[in-house]
Parts: structure tokens; C-alpha cells; sequence
């Protein structure tokens, strides 16, 4: 009678093989996945290219006559970074933005100069303070804005739980 020792051990290894080529496909499949998810995120899109104009309107409308810095560093729902910088959220019913943060599914907003954030000494620590798709927004601006902008985070929220988010900026004078 023949040994089978030898064929059952072939076996495995070919078994390991192909499960191994099946999970390195499977693994580069999800990365482009994710890779091509946060890139689609990062871009401004023509929609919120007019809502962040017509947010800003509306802001300069707000701050009679003082324009969107000053109305940004007196309200009390922003929160400075730095010493130029700011994340403000719309959580109060009472704000004149809350109706435009329901229909135009405003997150957050934020003032910020990206080249003083990147190229500052402890950017790690500025950039810490906002959220993941806000920080690859900055980075993805890069040194070269070299001015304040106004960025608006905006959160889609669907039926099933699932949601999207845009960012788009506009330069601030």
C-alpha cells in the first residue's frame, strides 16, 4: 500500500497558495476602493461650489457690514485654532444659519489659512483639531493658499443610514 502523506500535503500547500493570490486580490480591490472613495470626497463639486457662495452671502448679509471674518471671530459657536483659524458649528435653533444648515445639510464651517496651518510648527497639532475629511481637504489645498478661506463641510444623509460628505472653499478677503 502507497504512503498519501506526500499528496495531502501538496494539496495544502496549493490550497494556501490560491487562498493567498485570492486574498491579495481581494485586498488591493478594497484599497483602490477606498483610495478612489476619499479622492471623490476631496474635490469641490458644482453644487456645493454655489451653495458655499450662497452661504457666504448670506454670512456677509449677517454681519452688517463688518464682512464674514469679524461675524466668524464674534460668534460664539466657533472654536479658535491658532490664532487665525477657526472650526464654528450651527447648533443653535435660534441662528439666523440654522435654516440654511437644514436644507443645505451644512456640517461645520470653517475659517482657515492653510499655508499658516501646513507649514506651521506644530501643524500636527492644529490639524489634529478638525475632523479626517476636513484635514485631507486642507492638505489637499496645500501651501499654496496663501489666504484665509472659507471652507463648508457638508454631511448627505441618506434613508439608510449612509452619508456622504463635500467640502467646498472660497477665498475670503
Amino acid at each position: 500500500m502507497k504512503n498519501k502523506n506526500g499528496f495531502v500535503f501538496m494539496e495544502t500547500i496549493v490550497v494556501i497558495a490560491v487562498l493567498s493570490i485570492t486574498l491579495i486580490l481581494l485586498f488591493s480591490s478594497y484599497s483602490y476602493i477606498l483610495r478612489k472613495s476619499r479622492t471623490k470626497k476631496t474635490y469641490d463639486v458644482t453644487e456645493t461650489i454655489y451653495k458655499t457662495y450662497y452661504f457666504k452671502q448670506v454670512v456677509d448679509s449677517l454681519s452688517n457690514g463688518l464682512g464674514l471674518k469679524n461675524y466668524i471671530k464674534s460668534n460664539s459657536e466657533c472654536q479658535v485654532i491658532g490664532s487665525t483659524n477657526y472650526i464654528c458649528s450651527i447648533s443653535s435653533t435660534t441662528n439666523s444659519l440654522y435654516q440654511l444648515k437644514t436644507v443645505f445639510e451644512i456640517d461645520k464651517y470653517y475659517l482657515v489659512n492653510p499655508k499658516n496651518i501646513l507649514t506651521a510648527s506644530n501643524s500636527n497639532t492644529l490639524l489634529n483639531s478638525f475632523d479626517a475629511t476636513t484635514i485631507d481637504y486642507i492638505v489637499n489645498l496645500g501651501e499654496g493658499a496663501d489666504y484665509d478661506v472659507l471652507i463648508v463641510k457638508y454631511k448627505k444623509v441618506y434613508d439608510n443610514g449612509e452619508y456622504e460628505v463635500y467640502h467646498s472653499s472660497m477665498e475670503v478677503n
